[in-house]
């Protein structure tokens, strides 16, 4: 079974489609809850597609289900919800990785997945947060602002792509540095 901590370049290459459209912690929000309830239901379809196919044939299973839920969900957010008509490409390039996860030499447990799905959502939000905090000064949530600081200290520079894939380097430096396993010691003697 694969080690938690191998699993951090998973969470990091599923990110970063994401990280473009993550200007403001709303934002982010909206898209880690998108891209959570997304993951799990191409989880749990997963499971049943692994469990009844085999071969090319379970890949193309994948990848039409998937495109049928992206469509499915794009169609319902579109009808309710003024969103970016980027965000189906960045969702899509993200739950296409799942099954590329799924063609490693050890399997990815069902926990392993949720623990990724979980550590992705939460940096998607920091990343979010961040980025409105540090290019705005403020936070503005929902009808809510809270100023932090004054706008005419902000750094503009984040509020922009490359800003974001800079805060994003630096967040996931932060991951590469926190053990998600304990490592057992073995005595040199």
């Amino acid at each position: 079974m694969m080690k938690r901590n191998d699993l951090k370049p998973f969470i990091l290459l599923s990110l970063l489609p994401l990280i473009y459209l993550s200007t403001q912690l709303s934002i982010a929000l909206w898209m880690g809850l998108i891209y959570s309830v997304l993951t799990l239901v191409v989880i749990g379809l997963g499971i049943l597609i692994d469990k009844y196919l085999n071969g090319r044939i379970r890949i193309y299973t994948y990848l039409i289900l998937m495109a049928a839920i992206i469509t499915i969900t794009m169609t319902i957010l579109t009808a309710y919800v003024e969103i970016n008509q980027w965000i189906g490409i960045y969702v899509a390039l993200t739950l296409f990785l799942i099954p590329t996860l799924k063609e490693q030499k050890e399997p990815i447990s069902v926990w392993n997945q949720l623990f990724m799905l979980g550590v992705s959502l939460l940096t998607l939000i920091l990343i979010g947060l961040f980025r409105e905090v540090l290019s705005t000064g403020a936070i503005n949530l929902f009808e809510s602002n809270i100023q932090i600081f004054d706008g005419k200290y902000a750094i503009t520079f984040f509020k922009d792509n490359s800003g974001g894939f800079i805060l994003a380097g630096f967040i996931f430096a932060f991951i590469q540095v926190i053990p998600f396993q304990r490592e057992v010691r073995n005595d040199v003697v």
